[in-house]
């Protein structure tokens, strides 16, 4: 009796055990699945700011702003675009994330849902991702363009291109500086007059749009998404080699003027209604206002703190468009500050070593009085060489403009290439910093591309009846799809037609007069 009473003592503790092991074991389950939901909704939650950075923070805020602020006077404009990101800005990006994340509709049918009457805006704003993704395919034409000339060695910006005939004319290269000489005669090949060139195709500009739709049906073909890794890749590889250009303007001739010129504030700014439309327009495009992508990715994404995230996305946008300004300005201080008898200086001092090397004839030896004259009497000095000499002259001389140049001597959106370029120029190993930054801008401007699309695609995919019924058409899980196909093709055609202005060798005076 004893023993078994004894046994029973032991089975019972054993019983216990196992009854209370059981729950831990459950716990420890949960705990697991629990961490993997949380990791795998942080992550979730991740690439949607990702996403959100990268779309608001794109060329707009590197290429659009910094020629914008430029041309309307600086700390002015930069003041306005604050205020207008404060006052508007803000609240309109997170009221595109509320509406997206609780109503869970894409952009045409949210606009139904909160009133019938207005479901015609969500189809607005389906022309509006048209008519913007034909803007940005021209600049990421641009981008792919210069990316293809990195590859030599050394970077066709750098010096004053070797013509043949040359002419008074073509000493406009000596007249500035070679990287805006590039942008505008080679980059776009622009005439002289709006009367010259407009029925004359720039054939590498056409070839590149074509290009760059081909690379957008390409990914859209595949499916091809972006991991997280190559998302913080791509956001963080501008801002890396910004800071890099930024670090090395500062050690340029004329940074402080330059960045004084930066944010200097007129007040008499302040009265003009068209510098408050452009802050304002610049906020919309920047942030990517009324297109319906904010309203989508808030839709597929899951729920999330949206204050704090507009607020990011607005602070990383301004730091961004401030960062590029920053570099922009300091490139044309430099370029101020270097002209006119500087660049005199030292071009005669260029020329005098390169004859005492051997590189050059004694003919090609400046008068001994040529800097006591003013700096347009050395550009006749060279157009009165014999022929064979001006080529080597022009080839050789180096990249500054013979001309004094004020502080507005360059406007419009090719100032960012120009500025660009010249700063990519001054880091050795020139070509391998080039191919770095523009293929980071190639990467934004398609990115910016697929995502606009993405907001078409989507919506008519839920909205249209032919669309539901059909899904194959427009579907990106179907094959074969010729949704894509037909979408880019005819993106594609309409930016010959509809951005056709930019392709021609006059589209730089046409673009100015319809500005």
């Amino acid at each position: 009796m004893e023993s078994l009473e004894e046994l029973s003592e032991d089975e019972a503790p054993k019983e216990h055990q196992v009854s209370s092991t059981l729950p831990w074991k459950l716990n420890t389950k949960e705990i697991r699945a629990t961490k993997t939901h949380n990791y795998f909704t942080q992550t979730k939650r991740t690439e949607n700011i990702l996403v959100q950075v990268a779309f608001s923070v794109g060329l707009s805020s590197i290429w659009r702003f910094p020629y914008l602020c430029h041309r309307n006077g600086g700390g002015s404009f930069i003041l306005m675009h604050f205020f207008m990101l404060l006052l508007f800005g803000i609240p309109l990006l997170y009221m595109e994330m509320i509406m997206g994340k609780w109503l869970r509709v894409d952009n045409i049918r949210v606009w139904k849902q909160l009133t019938p009457w207005l479901g015609g805006i969500g189809y607005a704003s389906i022309l509006v991702c048209i008519m913007v993704s034909l803007y940005n395919s021209i600049i990421t034409t641009w981008s792919l363009s210069y990316l293809g000339n990195s590859f030599h060695h050394p970077l066709p910006w750098d010096q004053c291109t070797l013509v043949k005939n040359i002419t008074v004319s073509d000493l406009s290269c000596l007249g500035t500086v070679s990287h805006q000489y590039f942008w505008y005669h080679t980059t776009l090949s622009a005439s002289n007059h709006i009367e010259e060139g407009v029925k004359a195709l720039v054939l590498n500009l056409s070839l590149g749009i074509f290009a760059v739709w081909f690379l957008v049906f390409l990914i859209m073909m595949t499916g091809l998404k972006m991991s997280t890794q190559m998302l913080v890749f791509s956001v963080f590889l501008p801002y890396i080699l910004l800071l890099c250009f930024l670090i090395r303007g500062l050690f340029l001739e004329g940074v402080t003027t330059s960045l004084r010129r930066m944010v200097t504030t007129e007040l008499s700014a302040w009265a003009s209604l068209d510098l408050w439309r452009q802050a304002g327009g610049h906020v919309l495009y920047s942030l990517g206002l009324g297109m319906g992508t904010i309203i989508l990715f808030s839709c597929k994404a899951g729920g999330d703190n949206y204050v704090q995230v507009a607020s990011l996305v607005a602070l990383v946008n301004l730091v961004t468009s401030l960062l590029a300004t920053s570099v922009i300005f300091i490139v044309l201080g430099f370029w101020t500050t270097t002209s006119g008898h500087a660049c005199v200086e030292q071009s005669v001092s260029k020329l005098m070593k390169l004859i005492d090397k051997g590189v050059l004839p004694q003919d090609a030896k400046p008068p001994e009085d040529i800097l006591l004259l003013p700096t347009m009497d050395y550009l006749d000095w060279i157009n009165n060489l014999p022929g064979y000499l001006q080529h080597q002259v022009i080839h050789f001389s180096p990249s500054c403009s013979i001309k004094a140049q004020k502080e507005k001597f360059m406007e419009g959106p090719g100032l960012a290439f120009a500025a660009f370029s010249q700063v990519v120029s001054l880091f050795p190993g020139a070509s391998f910093w080039a191919i770095l930054f523009f293929i980071a801008l190639l990467i934004i401007g398609l990115n910016n591309l697929i995502n606009i699309l993405e907001g078409i695609v989507f919506p008519l995919q839920n909205s249209i009846s032919v669309f539901k019924n059909y899904p194959r058409m427009l579907s990106a899980t179907h094959r074969p799809q010729c949704g894509q196909t037909c979408l880019c093709l005819s993106d594609h055609l309409l930016g010959r037609f509809s951005g056709q202005p930019r392709l021609h060798q006059s589209g730089r005076q046409l673009r100015n007069v319809l500005v």
